[in-house]
């Protein structure tokens, strides 16, 4: 039975702006059954609207490149990540004093933090009414404040410097679903808002949010800017003085008689180390603790859109709803028109079957919201998410710090990490220390959620052994593609380049033996047990594995 579409072409009509294959589309988006959603969605995504798979931070800030490490040097502090914690780290503490050298693998602020949202805010994934019970009212209200220190602490370095980063203070709406206005969820809204008020936070319940008119709670004064230029910024003033920023120097061995690192073949000697690469390396730690420790986590994938839309189409500022997992949206302000970055889909990296679902799913949400958006970028990231909520921060081993588990809020959490780094290095109390220390115990409503994570890693560790391999040999697999072969080897990662040629890894995780699935969307192997990523050649490209995927 055809689904009739006559009617819904009739209603397209007046739709201005939009030419009548676009607007049968949207129409189609808004009323068509599921069946017929699957088809139109496809057409959006592949053929009428085309897009560049690159993130817009990426594309609109270049960062000046650095030379790799050449020789043997001795430093203050070694700071292992260029994103945002490494970066503010390695500033701050120059100007504590200290010797710094900067190392990253790649080039700076292009994995997690050139792939992040941006949003500037100390309103956390977690709802507050949530860390509160689980917490307690204290930590849920210390773990604010230390979010609300970190965008003042932005600011203040962008003063200080001068750097032109569009940094701006907007407000944020946490608010129900668009679909799901009268859904009864206001009570736990009006909970939020409450606790956040008793906090000393400038919040407030509104029967009607600006622009989409459902119920939710407006946060004063958050921020956004543009990550990569404030991050340039920054790094300008870390060279010289007897500190150094390296790039395409990736650590190697750690030795920890001496107090050094080795990268590119050449030695780095420190008084102290900051981890800052999002997923810890081991370092200096023990294996096991290290192991254990990576229990803890757990890594997500999130999946953007950036588009054009006319200016003063929305209000410059920040959405999210409260579905599970949730969509976001930010608005930036261009003159002649504004840009939405609008976000959502979240799910446990490498453990659904097509990436490719989860983009058309979120643009179908996008194109109701903003039928007439012009699409320009698509991009995912990653966020690590802890047993108990809160980030891990802090010395995990004889003078070395590390920062993960920022749980969604990567730009606010990874400056506190900086923050929190820089009075270690120095000496000097910090008010958090306690709070997000990496050997806490686990506070109150953390047990459940830290089972609940870990028993994916059994079921995909052997569904991943026993599965067939997707082919018996290279011959189906296409251009840009890479799929599981089989071979006398065991289990293959193959992929097939533009020009033709057939890369081939083991498809066991180095990390702890699970097998990694092909993500076509991104063109990266993942992980589905702790979510480590793999370029489609085989390099690392985030942990917890920390090598390639093994050579043949």
């Amino acid at each position: 039975m055809h689904y009739p579409i006559a009617p819904l072409l009739h209603r397209c009509n007046g739709i201005p702006s939009l030419g009548p294959r676009r607007a049968r589309l949207i129409c189609i988006f808004a009323e068509a059954p599921k069946r017929f959603l699957l088809k139109a969605k496809r057409l959006v995504a592949n053929d009428e609207f085309k897009m560049r798979s690159t993130s817009y931070w990426l594309e609109t800030a270049r960062i000046r490149s650095f030379p790799a490490l050449n020789r043997d040097i001795s430093v203050d502090i070694l700071v292992i990540g260029g994103g945002i914690t490494g970066i503010t780290t390695a500033y701050l503490s120059k100007q504590s004093g200290l010797t710094v050298a900067l190392i990253e693998r790649t080039r700076l602020a292009t994995i997690d933090t050139g792939h992040t949202t941006a949003h500037l805010t100390y309103v956390t994934d977690t709802r507050l009414h949530t860390l509160a019970k689980n917490l307690g009212v204290d930590h849920a209200g210390a773990a604010w404040d230390a979010g609300a220190a970190a965008l003042d602490e932005i600011e203040t370095l962008v003063q200080a410097e001068k750097i032109d980063c569009e940094f701006t203070r907007l407000p944020a709406y946490l608010h129900v679903p668009l679909d799901r206005a009268k859904s009864g969820e206001t009570a736990k809204l009006k909970e939020d808002a409450d606790l956040a008020q008793k906090m000393g936070f400038d919040a407030a319940y509104l029967n009607s949010i600006p622009h989409f008119g459902v119920p939710g709670i407006r946060f004063a004064n958050q921020a956004k800017f543009h990550p990569r230029k404030y991050l340039g910024g920054l790094i300008e003033t870390v060279p010289g003085n007897g500190s150094h920023v390296f790039e395409k120097t990736a650590a190697r061995e750690f030795d920890a008689e001496k107090r050094r690192v080795k990268a590119n073949g050449h030695w780095i000697s420190f008084d102290r180390v900051v981890i800052a690469t999002n997923n810890p390396l081991v370092g200096f730690a023990n294996m096991t603790s290290a192991t254990l420790f990576q229990t803890k986590l757990a890594l997500y994938s999130s999946y953007v859109f950036g588009a054009r839309v006319p200016s003063g189409a929305l209000p410059m500022a920040m959405f999210f709803d409260t579905k599970e997992p949730y969509d976001y949206m930010r608005i930036d302000q261009h003159g002649d028109f504004d840009y939405v970055i609008f976000g959502g889909e979240d799910h446990k990296t490498g453990q659904v079957e097509a990436e490719e679902n989860c983009f058309d799913n979120l643009l179908l949400r996008l194109r109701r919201i903003l039928p007439d958006a012009e699409i320009e970028n698509r991009w995912s990231g990653q966020v690590i998410e802890t047993n108990d909520l809160l980030p891990f921060i802090g010395e995990n081993a004889d003078r070395q710090f590390i920062a993960t588990g920022f749980c969604g809020n990567g730009i606010s959490f990874g400056t506190v990490s900086a923050m929190m780094a820089r009075d270690w290095a120095t000496g000097r109390k910090n008010p958090w220390a306690d709070l997000f220390s990496p050997d806490r115990k686990i506070l109150r409503g953390g047990m459940w959620d830290y089972l609940r994570e870990n028993k994916d890693y059994p079921y995909y560790l052997i569904k991943g052994r026993l599965a067939r391999p997707e082919a018996d040999s290279v011959r189906e697999l296409k251009r840009n593609a890479g799929m599981i072969v089989k071979s006398k080897h065991g289990k293959v990662a193959a992929y097939r380049d533009a020009d033709g040629e057939v890369h081939k890894r083991s498809a066991v995780c180095p990390h702890m033996g699970c097998i990694v699935r092909w993500n076509d969307a991104e063109k990266t192997w993942d992980c589905p047990c702790h979510g480590s990523r793999f370029k489609a050649t085989g390099e690392a490209m985030a942990g917890p594995a920390e090598s390639p995927l093994p050579p043949l």
